[in-house]
């Protein structure tokens, strides 16, 4: 028998914070055996590669359709779900034109497998190229 703790991933135990059935819908290449009465999280340590996960369910950065740049730094991951900017693509110039994106409305609460904005990862991105 495997005991888990909820709110905390299966893998590396950190602390999960709840995302939308939404999120899952719109990050996941399939969602077989994704269930809509379950409660998921997001897995915040940036060093595990589970993006959700409930009980001892889990799903990786393999299985988004595009891999999420706050898990790994892959010049093909991304940043910017709602205006697709690339880790490749992380530069001032970049940043300045997503602010200004940004500024006209942005869908990051369900595009960004996190639900939360983007511009966290994005200024990371540019202060480890600073």
């Amino acid at each position: 028998m495997q005991f888990f703790i909820p709110d905390r991933c299966p893998k590396c135990g950190a602390e999960g914070r709840v995302v939308r059935y939404e999120n899952l819908l719109a990050n996941l290449r399939s969602i077989e055996g994704v269930d809509a009465a379950k409660e998921y999280r997001y897995c915040t340590n940036e060093a595990c590669d589970v993006i959700y996960f409930s009980g001892t369910q889990t799903f990786t950065n393999d299985q988004l359709l595009r891999k999420s740049a706050a898990k790994c730094s892959d010049p093909d991951a991304t940043i910017c779900y709602c205006f697709d900017y690339k880790v490749a693509d992380a530069s001032e110039e970049a940043f300045e034109e997503y602010k200004a994106k940004n500024a006209q409305g942005c869908a990051c609460g369900v595009r960004n497998p996190s639900g939360k904005c983007c511009s966290k990862i994005f200024k990371r991105y540019l202060s480890e190229r600073a």
